[in-house]
């Protein structure tokens, strides 16, 4: 088909301006909307926190080991690793083999025992205890810990906080009146809710559909995101030249809207935090949804997602200045920025991408400090990042 003058004119024009780097030659990235982690779960894929398949889907960390040995090692001092322990290997207790706290009426203890930890709620003459099965959590912050008293699974109502090396409310708990024991104990898990949460701290906690913690692996491992891979290991060892034959799941693959759902499963997707009205002031820990409120996430770049600026294999960096590479990767006042590509990109190539946004005038290092800013949380007694990336002025108010 012959072109006409006058469209032949407006190629050239939208060329020079592309060639001048002020018309984006770089398609629309994401056409897929965010999902609540729910909707994920119903799809057949694979999704972190599913439950519908079978025990002898998984290979196990060792099978992973074979090939991709240092992966594996790396990934194994990562938070993720230790989100769960069994009571009887939890270093705090082993350290700690008595803890209490009191709060009118009750006293909260958790002790050593031949049996192992036993967590005793007492009020007056009366008492509740309980056996401590698992704990919930790496320690940098705290623990939570998952209790069993007559055949049903508790939540505990009490937490061990590093900062203040005690005991205190366990977050989203609330304080127990004077006459409810069984509140100041914990609370009940369903099969459903205890579902959820063991499928965020550990592997392979529920199969089948059924949730049967005895056989779980402590701490999210390969398989965790990677999805079961007794498969993927059968295909490698039939024809380990074969490439095309993975079978198994890349999440770095997958759009930045799709990416930061995933991580969201456990990390709290955008949708699972709006749906849920799970917001002040605790929602700043929910980085996920964090993420998408920010400015740059409504431009779309396919550099903009969780990992992006964190390596799921290695453990979290706390030295702010390692991000500005990160940060300079996209914000550039020089024709070098031009070339610079993201940690994202360096974990799938094909994720590069060579628009850059206007530099920061006040500095060039540091970034985080200054547009990611901490926020304390007070009944959690800590400080989280908050992952709203924005311009922040002195006394601006939490932004909701």
């Amino acid at each position: 088909m012959k072109s006409s003058p006058k469209a032949f004119l407006s190629l050239i024009a939208l060329a020079a301006l592309a060639g001048l780097g002020l018309l984006s030659a770089q398609a629309p990235f994401d056409t897929e909307a965010p999902k609540s982690t729910a909707r994920r779960l119903a799809e057949k894929d694979w999704w972190p926190t599913k439950t519908d398949t079978a025990r002898k889907d998984y290979a196990g960390t060792e099978a992973c080991a074979k090939c991709h040995r240092q992966k594996v090692l790396e990934q194994q001092t990562t938070p993720m690793a230790h989100a769960a322990s069994r009571a009887a290997e939890t270093e705090l207790l082993r350290s700690n083999p008595r803890l209490s706290h009191e709060e009118s009426p009750f006293q909260t203890v958790i002790q050593q025992d031949r049996k192992g930890s036993t967590y005793v709620v007492a009020r007056g003459g009366e008492a509740m205890s309980g056996q401590l099965l698992w704990s919930m959590g790496q320690g940098s912050m705290g623990q939570t810990f998952m209790l069993e008293s007559g055949g049903t699974l508790f939540e505990s109502q009490m937490s061990y906080y590093t900062a203040i090396g005690a005991l205190d409310l366990t977050p989203g708990h609330t304080p127990a009146g004077p006459k409810e024991l069984q509140h100041a104990f914990g609370d009940p898990q369903s099969p459903e809710i205890a579902q959820r949460c063991f499928g965020c701290h550990t592997t392979a906690s529920s199969v089948k559909r059924q949730f049967d913690p005895a056989h779980a692996t402590p701490g999210i491992t390969c398989e965790g995101c990677h999805g079961p891979g007794a498969t993927h290991v059968k295909a490698m060892q039939e024809d380990p030249a074969d490439q095309t034959k993975t079978t198994i799941l890349d999440p770095g693959s997958f759009s930045p809207v799709k990416l930061v759902d995933y991580c969201g499963a456990c990390h709290r997707a955008p949708l699972d935090v709006v749906s849920a009205r799970d917001r002040v002031p605790i929602d700043v820990r929910f980085q996920p949804y964090r993420l998408s409120k920010s400015r740059c996430w409504s431009q779309p770049d396919p550099r903009i997602s969780c990992i992006a600026c964190h390596n799921p294999h290695l453990p979290l960096e706390r030295d702010s200045a390692s991000y500005d590479s990160k940060c300079l990767a996209c914000h550039s006042s020089n024709a070098a920025g031009h070339s610079q590509i993201s940690t994202a990109s360096q974990l799938n190539p094909d994720r590069s991408a060579s628009r850059t946004q206007k530099a920061c005038p006040v500095a060039s290092s540091r970034c985080v400090s200054c547009h990611m800013p901490q926020y304390k949380v007070a009944q959690l007694h800590g400080s989280f990042t908050d992952h709203d990336i924005r311009i922040v002025r002195p006394a601006d108010p939490y932004p909701l």
